[in-house]
């Protein structure tokens, strides 16, 4: 009986790795320079790939990706906006939301980057929190690039 269920089990494995439908795309290599005093550390962001901070300035950021085809697959758009528009949401209803507006930067390639700022009172720091958003794709990911700290400290440019 044991023969036989190892059998199936190879057969079935086997079977479904020979006649896969279609290809999933992993990860793909990036580079983020931090400006000086900046280390990575973690912590900060759960959905996180990686993330940094500077305990001096009292400033963090992070990094989330996302597969378009993931996207599709969820019906969420992959247009900056839009997906601007969906990271900030979460803080939206926090009190003393402001919103600044967004920018959009082309570099010399002609890649787009969507920024924007965002600040809110956390009741639990007593303070106010400054974010900064750069949203910009890949041909198979979309980057949010988030800083943030409670003094209005962001250093950083598009990406």
């Amino acid at each position: 009986m044991k023969k036989i269920i190892f059998t199936f089990a190879i057969a079935f494995t086997m079977a479904t790795t020979i006649n896969a439908q279609s290809a999933l795309i992993g990860a793909e290599p990036f580079t983020i320079n931090l400006p000086a005093g900046f280390q990575r550390t973690i912590g900060t962001n759960d959905f996180a790939s990686v993330q940094w901070g500077n305990e001096e300035t009292e400033t963090y950021g992070f990094v989330i990706t996302e597969n378009l085809d993931e996207l599709k697959v969820g019906d969420i758009s992959d247009n900056l906006e839009s997906y601007l528009d969906i990271s900030i949401s979460n803080y939206s209803s926090n009190p003393q939301f402001k919103s600044f507006p967004s920018k959009l930067y082309k570099n010399k390639k002609g890649k787009e980057t969507l920024q924007k700022q965002i600040s809110y009172y956390n009741e639990e720091m007593e303070s106010t929190v400054y974010l900064q958003f750069n949203i910009f794709k890949s041909k198979n990911f979309i980057y949010q690039v988030v800083n943030f700290g409670n003094k209005y400290r962001l250093y950083y440019k598009q990406y």
